[in-house]
């Protein structure tokens, strides 16, 4: 089953090189600045590692997103001034999960943002930035192809719906398709460490000055720490995790490589109850590395005790061994 996934996985990264001679779109504003692969429904890490879910959850994050993507001077033809298109959003993000028995996980996840940028000012285009913006759809699903819930090997897939707003930085010009691989392995204190590797396919790839947004390859790893490990009695994990892409190649452009690094905790208020504070920042001036993100979320997933096989014990007897 895993090399099948793999093998899966694989394939698509051969399907998705046919984008390297693709015209890219000129609608320079048609992409989405923020890459979030926070799922929906639990609080982990700002990616899918592979958390366990009993029945259902619901979420709910805000973020506050510091400069997404800036522009050098030039960017769109010689004399046009340095900008930054989206300077700083601040965000919701509502959504839900549900297991299908103890291997297949799907989910979904609205946002909705209040932004503040240049838009397009320094390629001539005098419409500013829409405040309030409703970004794509977003839906998923996993499975486990490995493994138990501390110790798995799990397959993802995501697409996002275009919400039409596109035009604002907020969304893409088509749909995306995303791909992952995912392992999970709990050590020793119970130290979660966690990754996953991919391919994310654009359905249109998109100039933006003498930049380009399209399909890009990712791979993002994470640990989370208990504070019992450490001899604190506490319901709390700290957390790290870095995340970075690498972008296709259309012509003489190549698309952005981001580098992002978090720092976070969460914390179980209650056994259905977990709150998530993360931080991070961009490590490279890509588009998508923001100069500062910040996440607060909270998820209810209620627990369901599952009932354990029964066995008998080796010296019971059988009351139908004399059976005729």
């Amino acid at each position: 089953m895993t090399r099948a996934a793999l093998a899966i996985v694989v394939g698509l990264g051969v399907a998705g090189q046919g984008a390297y001679a693709e015209q890219p779109r000129t609608t320079a504003a048609a992409i989405e600045v923020d890459r979030d692969a926070m799922p929906a429904g639990r609080v982990g890490f700002g990616f899918d590692g592979g958390e366990a879910i009993d029945a259902w959850g619901v979420s709910l994050a805000l973020g506050w997103l510091e400069r997404p993507i800036e522009l050098g001077a030039g960017a769109f033809g010689a004399g046009s001034p340095e900008t930054q298109p989206v300077r700083r959003r601040e965000t919701v993000t509502v959504g839900g999960a549900i297991a299908l028995g103890d291997s297949v996980v799907f989910d979904a996840a609205i946002r909705g943002s209040h932004q503040v940028g240049d838009r397009l000012r320094a390629a001539g285009e005098p419409a500013g930035l829409q405040r309030g913006v409703l970004h794509d759809l977003r839906i998923g699903a996993r499975i486990r192809v490995a493994g138990n819930r501390d110790r798995a090997a799990l397959l993802r897939a995501d697409l996002t719906l275009p919400s039409g707003n596109a035009g604002q930085f907020a969304g893409d010009a088509r749909w995306t398709a995303a791909w992952r691989l995912i392992g999970r392995l709990t050590v020793a204190r119970a130290v979660v460490v966690a990754g996953n590797v991919g391919l994310r396919l654009h359905g249109a790839e998109v100039q933006v000055g003498d930049h380009l947004v399209g399909d890009e390859l990712f791979a993002t790893a994470g640990v989370a720490v208990p504070l019992a490990a450490f001899g604190v009695e506490a319901p709390v994990a700290l957390t790290g995790e870095l995340s970075g892409a690498l972008g296709d190649h259309v012509g003489k452009l190549s698309a952005p490589s981001p580098i992002e690094a978090r720092v976070g905790a969460i914390i179980q208020a209650l056994p259905a109850l977990a709150i998530g504070v993360h931080v991070g920042a961009g490590l490279v001036d890509e588009i998508g590395a923001p100069r500062l993100r910040a996440v607060l979320e909270v998820a209810w997933t209620p627990r369901v005790e599952r009932a354990a096989t029964a066995t008998p014990a080796p010296d019971e007897p059988d009351d139908d061994a004399d059976s005729p």
